[in-house]
């Protein structure tokens, strides 16, 4: 078929390329590889159309006023201190395991060592040997794989570019006013990355943890997908953790130390796979000694995942407080209406993600080409979505109840906390974002492919 009345798309179900003729676009037919019902689209190309830019007069006179702190419960701290500590005890509990691993195994080699005296046949001796040395080799190997983590470094990720003030000062000026209106501190810098997200964080870790050293980071898909009104919302609920201080501090450290137990249960590294190699290469009583020392691995893998989840369980009815927190500076500032619009309207974009980045498969494996803007190539996925299927996405967006383990609480559970608020805000400027944040092309198609690539 000629590739101008073709067009290709993959499966909603099971990534299968389907190539199909463009005036059978917005129809849905049973996935040949999986049979599931797929609806057909045209993948999205092109840029945005540039928006009208903003005035800093136009923004701050859609301000009016300020918003009361949110007041936090001494209970809440005294909870959010004990979590707090709880976690910090659990790397300790750690380390206490490390040292009674490693007394058993020295245990086990000096009060067990009457095996290594020969005595009887030749078999018995390479029999009783072989118990000796198998549970201190994989002793040893233990105790390895367990300190192993705690140096183990941090990976890479794609580094988000920083918004320069001379060049966006409207950018800044927006940013200012939102933290004036809410009584946050100002970030000290503003990144922005190609994630559909907004964070708020300490610049440089542990070493910003007892100042105002913030940093800011944007999803350039948020600019694009929002407009003014909620891209306020999402920067007001950035900013309320900004101005929880204490809170916010306990949370990096919660954060932190159940992420660092997350990535080392189940990273693998060249120690893992050497020790793969060599047990399946092994055979006879070598093949014993080393598959032994894979149990006691396995072992050390369960009971670090045993104290994540521990850490996990522990810390998260503490985050979504921190994060129900957040969302009434949100509500505070745009009002309970556009709240529950922000839900919805993320929620759907995070739907068109998946499906960009299954579209963004096609290319990357024929060509390895990405997208040079990927904003814009969202934004013309999110134009190609039917209506029917838009307001199916978001009915369904508030089924997922909140779960033990779940960080952040769910969208139905968020939504019913803004109605129940009933705030009318303090921001209206309903202009999308985009005409209010200037995108550095220059240095931030690199960006794009860099970040989706990691």
């Amino acid at each position: 078929m000629s590739e101008a009345t073709t067009a290709k798309c993959p499966c909603a179900y099971c990534d299968t390329h389907l190539e199909f003729p463009v005036e059978a676009a917005g129809s849905v037919v049973d996935c040949p590889a999986c049979a599931q019902p797929t609806e057909l689209y045209v993948p999205a190309t092109g840029t945005l159309a540039p928006e009208a830019e903003l005035t800093a007069e136009q923004i701050l006179r859609a301000f009016r006023g300020s918003v009361p702190k949110t007041k936090v419960s001494l209970l809440y701290q005294l909870g959010l201190v004990v979590v707090a500590v709880t976690m910090a005890l659990l790397p300790v509990i750690y380390v206490g395991m490390i040292l009674a691993a490693g007394w058993c195994v020295h245990f086990w080699a000096t009060h067990f060592d009457f095996l290594l005296k020969f005595g009887g046949s030749g078999r018995a001796y390479i029999v009783k040997l072989a118990l000796y040395v198998a549970p201190l080799f994989a002793g040893c190997v233990l105790v390895l794989f367990m300190i192993k983590p705690i140096f183990a470094r941090r990976p890479r990720h794609a580094q988000p570019l920083a918004v320069n003030p001379e060049v966006d000062p409207l950018l800044y000026n927006f940013v200012r006013k939102v933290c004036e209106t809410v009584g946050a501190p100002m970030p000290k810098r503003i990144d922005i990355d190609c994630q559909l997200n907004a964070s708020a964080g300490f610049r440089r870790g542990f070493l910003s943890l007892f100042g105002h050293d913030l940093v800011l980071t944007i999803g350039l898909p948020l600019v694009a997908g929002l407009n003014m009104q909620q891209f306020a919302g999402v920067l007001a609920h950035e900013f309320g953790h900004f101005s929880q201080g204490f809170g916010m501090r306990l949370t990096f450290i919660i954060r932190r130390i159940n992420g660092w137990f997350g990535r080392v249960a189940y990273e693998r590294d060249a120690w893992d796979e050497w020790l793969e190699e060599w047990a399946a290469e092994s055979e006879g009583w070598v093949a014993f000694i080393v598959m032994t020392a894979q149990v006691a691995v396995w072992f050390s893998r369960v009971m670090l995942k045993l104290l994540m989840y521990t850490g996990h369980l522990i810390g998260c009815f503490m985050l979504r407080q921190m994060e129900y927190d957040a969302d009434s500076y949100e509500i505070k500032v745009v009002g309970s209406a556009c709240s529950e619009a922000t839900s919805r309207r993320i929620h759907v974009l995070g739907k068109v993600a998946e499906r960009a980045y299954k579209a963004m498969r096609v290319p990357w494996n024929l060509s390895k080409k990405l997208p040079d803007d990927f904003p814009a190539y969202l934004m013309r996925h999110d134009e190609a979505v039917s209506s029917a299927k838009r307001t199916t996405w978001e009915d369904s967006m508030g089924l997922d109840p909140t779960g033990l383990f779940d960080t952040h609480p769910s969208n139905g559970d968020r939504i019913r906390r803004a109605r129940q608020a009933g705030e009318p805000g303090v921001f209206s400027l309903t202009a999308p974002a985009r005409g209010g944040v200037r995108e550095p092309r220059g240095g931030l198609q690199a960006s794009h492919a860099t970040a989706l690539r990691g």
